[in-house]
């Protein structure tokens, strides 16, 4: 057990303050400009200055580590699970209920998750995730084995590709649907969300039983007949083409729902047809089939930790959540800070960047904080949370699974 480690950090600003010698004020103005710059330069180091000690470091599994740790000026307690990044561990996000919407606690969806998969792989440890609007719905996209939840924002964001490698920074969506014969390309303009004016839509199981559109479109239902990750086209097949409202979405099968001018484009189909559709979430000007195959994908505020480098933009105190790795991928970190309680006041951004750089993290992205704040390990709540009731019911979560056929 490592006890006592201390981390000081001391940043001090220099106040270079030239007054033109042809109009120098009095000596009282210059008494009380050096007083607020003392004041200013004394909370400011009050502010940035801390030490570290590491309460507990123990092993959770092979290769995964728990270390809680506190401060007492400013006054701050948290936890981190650090894994050895190899190929027995991966990351999984999941959402609550299987639903794009619905609430869950972070370790109602590790238990759950933990029950649907085999007894080779074990849920170690688990996050909450993205920041959610109304109803359980997440701000940004997310990816579940290869299967897209919403349309991505204008926000950062971690993606994995079927390699283990990750991905941050900002997504933008491309989607297509190629139909074989005749051969056409169609663009597909949104996925989850509401049918508008000449849009074509598509919709998976994660959305519901329906699609719950008007009856002034056209709706295709395909079988898929391959799974593929993102930015890599899938193949379906057409079994059934109507004219109705609120067309059923069985478990396996989309719906292509169109209105105006791209109804005409479906309409070429019949039962029986093969079309692909492709959804990508790219990064740089890269052509989609030059984008990696991503398969796990999940929002966050802003990347605050890149390459060692800090771009805190968040000054207020708060709980706060993070996903980390350090500078050559071997380790990968979940990363929480108690907040809002007599016993730690929460982080900023900055705060969060240094602390992290200390455990050895070099890229880092925010997760949703305050009271979502949870970190899960063994089916226990390792950090203590800002509400009173305790966990908070959150939209989705990242797990760390282990799989134990391949541990080394």
């Amino acid at each position: 057990m490592k006890q006592n480690k201390l981390f000081y950090i001391d940043k001090k600003r220099a106040v270079d303050n030239q007054l033109s010698k042809t109009n120098r004020p009095p000596l009282f103005f210059y008494v009380i400009i050096i007083g607020f710059i003392a004041l200013f330069v004394h909370e400011h180091l009050v502010a940035q200055s801390f030490s570290i000690s590491v309460l507990n470091d123990s092993v959770i599994s092979k290769g995964v580590q728990h270390i809680a740790w506190e401060s007492k000026e400013p006054r701050w307690s948290g936890d981190i699970v650090v894994a050895d990044w190899t190929p027995s561990v991966e990351l999984k996000t999941v959402k609550a209920n299987n639903a794009l919407m619905g609430y869950e606690t972070t370790q109602e969806m590790m238990r759950t998750y933990q029950e649907a998969i085999n007894e080779t792989k074990k849920v170690v440890a688990a996050i909450n995730g993205d920041f959610y609007k109304a109803g359980g719905v997440p701000v940004h996209s997310q990816l579940i084995d290869g299967e897209i939840l919403k349309m991505p924002v204008q926000r950062d964001a971690l993606a994995m590709d079927d390699q283990q490698h990750f991905y941050l920074g900002s997504f933008r969506y491309f989607g297509q649907l190629e139909i074989l014969k005749p051969s056409i390309m169609l663009e597909i303009d949104g996925v989850n969300m509401a049918r508008e004016a000449d849009q074509l839509i598509v919709y998976n199981s994660y959305y519901g039983d329906s699609t719950n559109t008007n009856s002034y479109g056209y709706e295709v239902l395909l079988e898929q007949l391959e799974h593929r990750p993102i930015n890599r086209p899938e193949l379906f097949r057409v079994v059934e083409l109507a004219e109705y409202e609120k067309g059923f979405i069985p478990d396996g099968h989309v719906v292509l729902s169109a209105h105006g001018e791209k109804v005409s484009q479906l309409k070429v189909l019949a039962e029986g047809d093969s079309v692909r559709i492709t959804h990508g979430l790219l990064q740089g000007q890269n052509a989609i089939y030059e984008q990696p195959a991503l398969v796990e994908f999940i929002g966050g505020s802003k990347v605050f930790l890149h390459d060692g480098e800090i771009d805190g933009n968040w000054p207020e105190r708060h709980p706060r959540s993070a996903l980390g790795f350090n500078s050559d991928t071997t380790k990968v970190f979940l990363f929480t800070v108690d907040g809002r309680q007599e016993s730690s006041v929460g982080m900023s951004l900055t705060e969060m960047a240094e602390v992290m750089k200390y455990f050895g993290a070099h890229y880092a992205i925010n997760l949703d904080g305050g009271g979502s704040t949870t970190l899960v390990a063994n089916n226990r709540v390792l950090n203590s949370p800002s509400d009173p009731t305790g966990q908070r019911k959150v939209s989705n979560a990242v797990l760390l699974v282990q799989d134990r056929r391949f541990r080394r």
